[in-house]
């Protein structure tokens, strides 16, 4: 049994289902993704989700805005976009520089989105979860991970991952935790854990002391340092206790992709 979980195989298993469907559209669907500044993660997923919509057929447009940009313009913009008959989906890449935003909250600027072309989930009020969700709970199943009354801590508790991801664990009657990086028993939390989902943006959180033997590890991390994109999980201390686990880059975002993709399909129909 191979413990480090290939996200990429994942993908591409799914990749050829929705290859099928996107081919019996009429038109091909367009996605456009608003970006601001040049966090490098960013960037980088904006080009592999560029990428992938190309080899499936799918039109895909990045308008990128400066940091220096104010809030209002990257508002009218949206705007413009939710009005286009053209564009099948509307998302904002994420994280949103702090200079960015300002004293605005970065859920005002999703708002703004129509819950219509809400494609990847941001608003709360369209009809699909958050892609990273999706994807996560895709990986759960694909791997065959038991989730019945398991006891499960998701460190990150946004509005965005950790709380709608906790509904759906809970709903497959999971013993759901969500706690933050500020929670002061969080290693407590850890070790009681037959799954942990970490997905608070900070390199290297979780370490082999804060885990058991034979946990199964998520990590939605992303973060660059020294040149290298890592994930919230410090992979070579907790790999050799985990019975499985999602490597930075490589685990939970090619599938998080093809999720919003199949979400962009699904919007065309």
């Amino acid at each position: 049994m191979n413990k480090i979980i290939d996200g990429k195989k994942i993908a591409a298993k799914l990749e050829i289902a929705l290859k099928q469907k996107t081919k019996k559209l009429k038109n091909k669907p367009k996605i456009v993704s608003v970006l601001v500044g040049d966090d490098p993660a960013s960037l980088l997923y904006t080009e592999i989700k560029e990428k992938k919509a190309s080899q499936l057929g799918i039109l895909f447009e990045a308008i990128k805005f400066k940091e220096e940009a104010t809030f209002e313009e990257v508002v009218s913009k949206i705007q413009e976009l939710n009005k286009d008959k053209t564009v099948t989906g509307v998302m904002v890449q994420l994280p949103l520089p702090r200079k960015f935003s300002g004293d605005r909250e970065q859920y005002e600027l999703l708002a703004e989105i129509s819950p219509k072309k809400d494609v990847d989930g941001l608003t709360g009020k369209g009809k699909f979860q958050p892609a990273v969700v999706k994807a996560i709970l895709s990986i759960l199943d694909q791997e065959k991970i038991e989730l019945k009354g398991k006891v499960v801590t998701i460190i990150g508790a946004s509005e965005l991952i950790g709380l709608p991801l906790s509904k759906e664990l809970k709903k497959k009657k999971a013993l759901v935790t969500v706690c933050d990086i500020n929670t002061k028993n969080l290693r407590e939390e850890t070790l009681k854990s037959d799954i942990i989902i970490a997905a608070a943006g900070e390199a290297g959180l979780l370490y082999n002391k804060m885990v058991k033997e034979g946990v199964v590890v998520i990590d939605v991390g992303i973060s660059k340092v020294d040149d290298k994109i890592v994930g919230d999980v410090d992979f070579e201390s907790v790999e050799p206790l985990a019975s499985k686990i999602t490597p930075v880059p490589g685990g939970v975002g090619p599938v998080t992709v093809i999720s919003l993709m199949e979400n962009v399909v699904e919007l065309a129909k």
